[in-house]
């Protein structure tokens, strides 16, 4: 890190309100680690909680590599400071309002398509350090969407929750999801989501990404995109079948369902087995 920016980044922190302050040791201070969408312009920014006083680190992990970073062009009370290892240090000298969202794009390296990020400021957490990484592709890919068609052609030959989980409302007099099934094949997990129309004449909502978290023994949140395959739509519902991999010693898995422009609220899913149907 130069030292000029070590200076700016004290500089800023110093001139933050004193009641933004936080310590670090605070229960709502978060280490995240997220892995890039394939197509990240296609689905709903990821979104960096942050906060005045705080410096959130945004660490790039091989092959990505940090390039040109671009907020609105009026836009004051963010300072980004890139630092000579390839992180970016972003810190905001006030919070944002309630509500309020703030376009972040990097250019992750040569060639790719831009990553884009929504900076918002939230009461429950901020983001001290979080780490983009790539996604590998599944070894066992071409065996794991098999089984996934599989099961969305045998609705009766899967585990089935007793009691079935809310995943998300698209207002809630128009659809809604429900998580209806959790297959565990060792680490490896299948879920089956519905979403059902409420509203006569109008298609079921479909997602246009599934994103998983869990919590990892060292505390760290890793956020995820899960694969997704959907069945065929009828008049009011359309099944989806989504997979991903538990990481060992990791808890507390969750979903999120994500719309063109809007992600998706966190939904927690069971982690034992599910009793299957007499």
């Amino acid at each position: 890190m130069r030292p000029g920016s070590w200076l700016l980044v004290l500089s800023l922190l110093l001139s933050a309100p004193a009641a933004a302050q936080v310590r670090l040791d605070s229960p709502w201070i978060r280490r995240r680690m997220l892995v890039v969408p394939v197509r990240p312009g296609q689905v709903p920014p990821l979104e960096l909680q942050v906060r005045a006083g705080v410096a959130s680190l945004l660490l790039f992990e091989a092959p990505l590599t940090l390039g040109a970073v671009t907020l609105p062009v009026d836009e004051k009370r963010l300072q980004l400071v890139p630092m000579d290892d390839g992180s970016l240090i972003i810190v905001p000298t006030t919070d944002l309002r309630a509500g309020e969202q703030v376009p972040l794009t990097v250019e992750a390296r040569p060639g790719a398509e831009p990553l884009r990020f929504m900076l918002v400021t939230r009461s429950d957490a901020v983001d001290i350090q979080v780490r983009v990484v790539k996604g590998e592709p599944s070894a066992d890919e071409a065996a794991m969407a098999a089984l996934a068609r599989s099961l969305l052609s045998t609705p009766d030959g899967r585990a089935i929750l007793a009691v079935p989980q809310r995943t998300v409302d698209r207002d809630s007099r128009a659809s809604r999801g429900e998580a209806e099934s959790v297959l565990w094949m060792e680490r490896r997990f299948f879920a089956t989501v519905a979403m059902r129309s409420r509203k006569k004449g109008t298609s079921p909502w479909k997602p246009v990404q599934a994103r998983l978290r869990a919590t990892l023994a060292d505390g760290v949140l890793l956020e995820w995109p899960a694969h997704l395959f959907s069945g065929e739509a009828g008049s009011i519902r359309q099944r989806h079948i989504l997979t991903g991999v538990l990481p060992e010693g990791a808890s507390r898995l969750e979903l999120a369902l994500d719309g063109e422009d809007s992600p998706g609220t966190f939904q927690p899913l069971p982690l034992e087995e599910a009793r299957t149907r007499p």
